[in-house]
């Protein structure tokens, strides 16, 4: 007899998808391609020499830290975070703080500690595709508010958080937003605290990328004025992604919650990896890191956005990020970029449509294209398949 496993899952399992839900087996196996979907520091940024010696001083004090401890993280690499957080404005105590295994473990618990099945959660039009994958498991539905070059648009947002059923929860990428690079404005923020409060949602702040910022100063987040906001950040971006190392900073209703919530997932973040992060940190190396990383980000940004003026059709608009690894691109006369993707794969180049990032899939004009991870012959020849592709799908 075989055995019927469809009797025995969770009702929930529907809602278990992959990161990324929209098909595209439409660029597997092209040879030679060039991929604009990189979201991650490159290879030769990455600080091996510093983080290998990090590990080995951790392995100093191998016999007290070889037991179950410490579910809310590594005091030391709290006190780090703490400190980097308040250099930004945004001051919290590191007793607030939870480490969590990258800032996707943050996203989990957040759900788990807040949303029942048929809770409503309002996300940015276009978000974070790994939030959804987060949240869906948790049978959520959605709202979208719409984001422009400043971030979310707070009379655009309103009637949203008005609207029966009440949501539960506002979802953002506050500052070099993933997609579209866009950050919400001073202004705004002020703005969208102010309607958090008076509708009772709770701001779920992703900022994954406010230290790569291209000018002088570092962008305020949101929880810089208002303590309630729960805060997700990581490493991940500033050193490399196989570190799974990133924090919560919590509301106090929050914390005991959120900690006894990672208890159950994994007990506890590796107690080395903490020590090692916090150590390749401190006298100041972090700084001057993010300041090399930034210079070869801020470069690789403007050879992309140079070579599209030079190869993209007329009517093609993109954004002007001013930090973090992403372009967002809108697609002239009405082309959607799923149906370029056919034409993009004959040229030769990929890159994740806008339909990655909404919840309904839907087809958008608009791509996403990451700059950090290629190098500048193949940023600029990359783009010169683009324009390629998107003159094909007028004139066929």
């Amino acid at each position: 007899m075989t055995f019927d496993w469809s009797a025995v899952l969770a009702r929930r399992t529907p809602h278990i998808k992959p990161s990324v839900f929209v098909d595209l087996d439409i660029f597997e196996n092209v040879p030679d391609l060039i991929f604009f979907s990189g979201g991650t520091p490159p290879v030769e940024l990455v600080p091996a020499a510093r983080l290998r010696q990090a590990v080995a001083d951790a392995w100093e004090d191998a016999e007290a830290i070889y037991g179950y401890d410490e579910t809310e993280g590594y005091r030391g690499l709290r006190e780090v975070i703490a400190g980097r957080m308040a250099a930004r404005g945004a001051a919290v105590d590191p007793d607030s703080v939870v480490v969590t295994s990258g800032s996707q473990q943050g996203l989990d618990l957040v759900a788990r500690t807040l949303f029942d099945p048929g809770d409503t959660v309002v996300i940015e039009g276009p978000t974070y595709f790994g939030a959804l994958q987060s949240f869906d498991a948790f049978e959520v539905g959605y709202r979208i508010a719409p984001v422009d070059e400043h971030g979310l648009i707070p009379d655009l947002l309103e009637p949203l958080l008005r609207q029966e059923p009440r949501p539960k929860a506002l979802y953002t990428v506050s500052i070099f937003q993933n997609p579209t690079g866009a950050s919400i404005s001073a202004e705004r923020q002020r703005a969208i605290i102010e309607l958090a409060r008076d509708h009772n949602v709770v701001i779920i702040e992703d900022d994954p990328y406010g230290e790569l910022h291209f000018g002088e100063q570092p962008m305020r987040p949101l929880r810089a004025l208002d303590p309630n906001v729960v805060y997700l950040g990581t490493f991940s971006k500033v050193l490399f992604p196989a570190l799974r190392m990133g924090w919560m900073a919590l509301p106090q209703a929050l914390l005991k919650l959120s900690i006894d919530s990672k208890e159950a997932v994994d007990i506890q973040s590796d107690r080395f990896v903490q020590r090692a992060v916090a150590g390749a940190a401190a006298d100041g190396w972090l700084d001057h890191h993010l300041c090399e990383a930034r210079a070869v980000y801020r470069e690789r940004c403007r050879w992309m956005t140079k070579a599209l003026e030079r190869e993209m059709p007329a009517g093609t608009r993109w954004s002007a990020p001013e930090g973090g690894f992403f372009l967002w691109l809108e697609l002239p006369d009405g082309l959607s970029a799923d149906a370029l993707a056919p034409f993009a794969a004959q040229e030769k180049v990929g890159y994740l449509p806008g339909s990655c990032f909404y919840p309904d899939k839907r087809e958008t004009p608009h791509m996403r294209l990451g700059f950090t991870t290629l190098p500048r012959e193949a940023i600029e020849e990359g783009i010169r398949r683009l324009g390629h592709a998107v003159l094909a799908a007028q004139s066929g």
